[in-house]
């Protein structure tokens, strides 16, 4: 069953239905979902194009080598452990902050 029952109709100029389009195709989004978005309340933003996916997929694989390096490390008891975390916490807040940033 369909949950959206209500359909409503609204009339824009032409710069507003133009600034319309142009925000629904840089945020890669439909119309309808773009309306219902802002109604509550998201924060639409731009998509990112494929140079920022290849950023977080190289932010992905050095953490993972971080991964590896905290484990190998642990096992021989050879680490700053101090230093490394502090490592750790600061790539983690980088990835956070271009997720929040771009997505």
């Amino acid at each position: 069953m369909r949950q959206r029952i209500i359909r409503i109709q609204v009339r824009l100029s032409d710069i507003e239905y133009k600034k319309l389009l142009d925000d629904t195709t840089r945020s890669k989004e439909t119309i309808s979902s773009y309306i219902r978005k802002l109604i509550l309340g998201a924060q639409l933003k731009e998509k990112p194009d494929y140079e920022f996916y290849e950023v977080m997929k190289q932010l992905s694989r050095i953490g993972v080598n971080l991964n590896q390096i905290a484990h190998v490390a642990n096992r021989i008891n050879d680490i700053d452990k101090d230093f490394y975390n502090q490592q750790a916490k600061e790539w983690h807040e980088l990835s956070r902050k271009i997720k929040s940033k771009y997505l």
